[in-house]
């Protein structure tokens, strides 16, 4: 038997920011639908509609939900205000108190943690749009999250903040709506689609908890190395933060002086001053400072590592005068906001083998400032 539930909505508290999708914008197939997966599988107004005059909208899945479920994974930018969202077996439908507003494209995204009744669950983030008017946005930014240990940042949320004419680094982002919210895939990437002419202010946060919001304290956030990202950026690179209370120092190499080590070798493109690279492994961490070739490449060695699997990476470093303390990667700050230092790091891990020398281990930082 089919059970029909209904929710009210009303004004969120500013932190309860529900994820959305980051998958393809592909109409809903309307084939026989996979049993053991949740679909969606139509939607009025379909996929890409434009000059759109309904407040009514309905969503058919393929398997049974509730509407606590659902309003536990939708998200719709920009805000529509109070609606009212109920669902009779495998269909839902939303009424908005109020008119949409005039030639506005409006994107909804249901985020992967949808379950229906059974517990299946979406393989992946779903997003559609419409417009009021006869044009849809269609403006992208796109990129990569990766955890500090450069691992994909598979919980990761990002979250898009519309450039404002009052702009400025004082800004808490973390009382602010965010115009836009999507969820990473599984392997980091993440892709904004729909998004207004423009710039933004772009955050990643690791949704570790499954609850989807941010948990100060316990939960790591990664900041673009730009102050305001524009439309058309791709291949943006975010890392997380650590926690402060679990970060490690780093370990100076100029303590390896057995003579059963290995070296590794590279170039760093990047503009700046100075390129930290570092190269990490589960029992130590090394930092070197690349040198600047004739032709504006750094290059960079590391003499003499222990046998082993590393992590290499490196960041453009903004350290005022080179005599200050070994610089550390600066991850940014939210309040008062300051963006990341560029970052960049190499896809696979290097073995370093006794008196062996790996070369070639070449990083590009695109988002250098």
């Amino acid at each position: 038997m089919q059970s029909t539930s209904r929710i009210k909505t009303m004004l969120l508290p500013l932190l309860l920011w529900l994820a959305g999708g980051c998958a393809s914008d592909i109409p809903p197939s309307g084939g026989p639908a996979n049993i053991g997966q949740l679909q969606l599988i139509s939607s009025e107004p379909e996929p890409s509609r434009v000059n759109v005059s309904t407040r009514r909208i309905r969503l058919t899945f393929n398997h049974e939900i509730t509407a606590r479920q659902l309003i536990n994974a939708l998200h719709i930018s920009p805000s529509l205000g109070e609606y009212d969202l109920s669902c009779d077996g495998k269909s839902a439908e939303l009424i908005v108190d109020k008119p949409l507003d005039k030639n506005q494209t409006y994107s909804i995204t249901i985020n992967k943690t949808l379950r229906e009744n059974q517990g299946g669950s979406f393989a992946a983030p779903f997003t559609m749009a419409f417009s009021t008017g006869p044009v849809i946005d269609n403006c992208t930014i796109s990129g990569k999250v990766i955890n500090n240990d450069l691992s994909p940042a598979k919980n990761a949320l990002l979250l898009a903040f519309a450039e404002r004419n009052n702009n400025d680094d004082t800004e808490n982002l973390l009382t602010r709506r965010p115009d836009y919210l999507i969820q990473a895939e599984a392997s980091g990437a993440f892709s904004f689609k729909h998004l207004a002419a423009g710039s933004y202010r772009v955050i990643a946060i690791n949704d570790s908890n499954n609850d989807l919001r941010y948990t100060a304290g316990s939960e790591e956030i990664g900041l673009s190395s730009t102050a305001l990202v524009p439309t058309g950026s791709a291949d943006l690179l975010f890392r997380l933060s650590v926690i402060p209370k679990s970060a490690k120092p780093a370990k100076d190499n100029s303590a390896v002086t057995s003579s059963d080590t290995g070296s590794i070798a590279g170039r760093c493109f990047a503009a700046g001053e100075e390129i930290v690279v570092e190269a990490s492994s589960q029992t130590a961490s090394f930092s070197t400072t690349a040198s600047r070739g004739k032709k504006g490449i750094f290059h960079y060695s590391f003499a003499e590592l222990p046998p082993g699997s590393y992590t290499i990476s490196a960041f453009v470093s903004s350290r005022s005068k080179k005599r200050e303390p070994k610089p550390q990667w600066n991850s940014g700050s939210i309040h008062p906001y300051q963006p990341a230092e560029p970052f960049g790091y190499y896809p696979e891990k290097v073995t370093v083998r006794a008196r062996w020398r790996t070369e070639h281990i070449d990083i590009r930082i695109n988002n250098a400032l």
